[in-house]
């Protein structure tokens, strides 16, 4: 391991031999171009504002804990073995951002340990945390990618085979997402010691075995560019074989959308690394969708995201249930209606470099949907498409459907029903009305009232109204200042197999840097908003 050095405080390399470094370079780098090397600091991340880091902002014993947590260190999980599954996984790359960011507020013992989990695993058996390899590595090099591994030990690939697999998905893996996608080439370490940069400044893959550590992979900040505290470089750890046995699927596929998630971390880390959970995890999530279509590993998480449970804020992460990798449908929603480049447009916004929109996550995002019709519009039109998922996505047949926060069945002698509920920021519930049997003539309608909260929490609705072959069309509806909105819909039983009241509340609005796990770490301007329908069957 590398040692820190004397105040003013140092990470892993000396002043002196960053003195050598090869100077300036590029912030300004347009998407898809090379970053040939700018300077990295040899300081590490400055400390972050007030709750910046989101759960961990303010306490750099807890980014320690959490780190140890994710890289499987802390705890139970530790005593994994290879060749068990590994069930559900972690994610380290950002527990590993928010201890590179609270570094400089922990204690010296504190701050060797975090040291010791940033590093590579090129510091060896040294490594008092047991990261490092235990022999001498060997690399091979694509045009853009070195691949690190060595011949013997625990950490040994499968193969040499493997290793020039490995190497071959990530060149693929970069030039997919550098240029067909357009996004900014990761921070180049060219300007680091040979030592210290894995021998050039390509972009360092290490193979490791991770499946005793519940991981698949995961890229870590390293150095921030001098004068900007928001970009960094970065190098990736995969697991050395993704073993079946491991993975549950063949080990390329699985190969393939852990390349094509985590190093998608490492060029965010080219825009803001400090940017919004939500943002990046959710987005690195999409990606594999458009890199690895066929392996639809991603699938996995749209029961936890808005498709499944609307009810829950599209910003939220939440390492409890993994909200932010099912919301991957929501720019699923947008490059679908929109292209890919939307996304893009987004990263651009929210970016924190010279001619970038130095956003965070959920301003950068309504941005960008101001020429689309606004945020309002384009996520109540999402909230509406989730009801009938095998009609709005190419593979929607797959998805979950989204659950009811209540329903009605309006009759003869019962025609009106009420039903109350209320609705938190960046969220939806649906109410599902239908008409009994005995209302089947064509004459039979349904009378909706909505009551909503005030206009600054822009408050929408969606009637979706189901046939019985299945069919459905949609009505957005806004809400009048005194928040007021009506319609009516077809309601005869022959015809109608039932109307869903879609209630949205798309309020954007935060007070920032308050440690939570939402937009800019904070807290909802406009939660728990009060939505009414009265509805009422009646005969025209």
């Amino acid at each position: 391991m590398r040692r820190r050095a004397a105040a003013p405080p140092r990470r892993r390399t000396t002043a002196a031999a960053l003195a050598v470094a090869i100077a300036a370079a590029l912030l300004t780098s347009t998407a898809g171009a090379s970053t040939p090397g700018p300077d990295l600091s040899d300081v590490p991340a400055l400390p972050a504002g007030p709750g910046e880091t989101g759960e961990t902002g303010d306490d750099p014993q807890q980014a320690l804990a959490a780190a140890r947590e994710a890289l499987g260190l802390a705890g139970s999980a530790q005593g994994r073995g290879p060749g068990q599954a590994v069930g559900e996984a972690r994610e380290a790359t950002l527990a590993l951002r928010d201890l590179q960011v609270a570094l400089p507020r922990l204690a010296d013992d504190e701050r060797d340990l975090g040291e010791a989990l940033l590093a590579r695993p090129t510091d060896g058996d040294a490594d008092p945390v047991g990261q490092g390899y235990a022999s001498r590595s060997k690399r091979i090099c694509g045009d853009h990618v070195c691949v690190h591994y060595v011949t013997k030990g625990a950490d040994k690939p499968s193969s040499q085979a493997w290793v020039r697999t490995t190497l071959a998905v990530m060149e693929r893996v970069w030039d997919f997402e550098t240029g067909r996608l357009g996004y900014r080439t990761p921070v180049s370490d060219r300007s680091l010691p040979k030592r210290e940069n894995g021998g050039n400044g390509k972009f360092d893959v290490y193979l490791k075995e991770l499946s005793a550590q519940r991981l698949y992979g995961y890229c870590s900040p390293e150095y921030e560019v001098k004068g900007n505290k928001r970009l960094a470089n970065g190098y990736c750890v995969l697991d050395d074989d993704f073993a079946r046995s491991e993975y549950g699927r063949k080990p390329k596929d699985t190969l393939r959308v852990t390349a094509a998630h985590e190093f998608f971390h490492a060029i965010q880390f080219n825009y803001d690394y400090r940017e919004d959970r939500w943002l990046m995890e959710s987005t690195a999530t999409w990606v594999e969708e458009r890199f690895a279509d066929d392996v639809n590993d991603n699938r996995q998480y749209l029961p936890v995201g808005q498709v499944r449970v609307p009810d829950a804020p599209l910003d939220v992460f939440s390492t409890t249930f993994g909200r932010h990798y099912g919301n991957w449908a929501w720019w699923e929603h947008l490059s679908q209606r929109h292209g890919n480049a939307l996304v893009a447009k987004v990263w651009k916004q929210a970016g924190q470099f010279r001619g970038a929109g130095r956003d965070y996550s959920t301003k950068a995002l309504t941005r960008v949907l101001r020429s689309k019709g606004g945020f309002s519009r384009e996520y109540t039109r999402f909230v509406a498409a989730n009801l009938d998922t095998r009609a709005s996505y190419a593979e929607g047949r797959h998805w979950p459907s989204p659950t009811r926060a209540a329903s009605a069945r309006l009759t003869k002698d019962s025609p009106t029903a009420t039903r109350r509920t209320a609705v938190d920021h960046m969220a939806a519930k649906h109410v599902d009305l239908s008409p009994a049997a005995a209302l089947k003539g064509r004459r039979w309608r349904l009378r909706l009232v909505l009551d909503g909260p005030g206009s600054v929490s822009r408050p929408m609705a969606a009637v979706t109204v189901t046939t019985t072959k299945g069919a459905g069309t949609q009505r957005i509806l806004g809400f009048d200042d005194d928040g007021r909105a009506s319609t009516s819909v077809p309601f005869s039983a022959s015809m109608v197999e039932s109307v869903t009241v879609s209630f949205v509340n798309t309020s954007t609005s935060f007070d920032c840097h308050e440690d939570k796990p939402y937009t800019c770490s904070g807290v909802a301007r406009h939660d728990e908003k009060p939505f009414r329908v009265v509805a009422k069957a009646f005969r025209r």
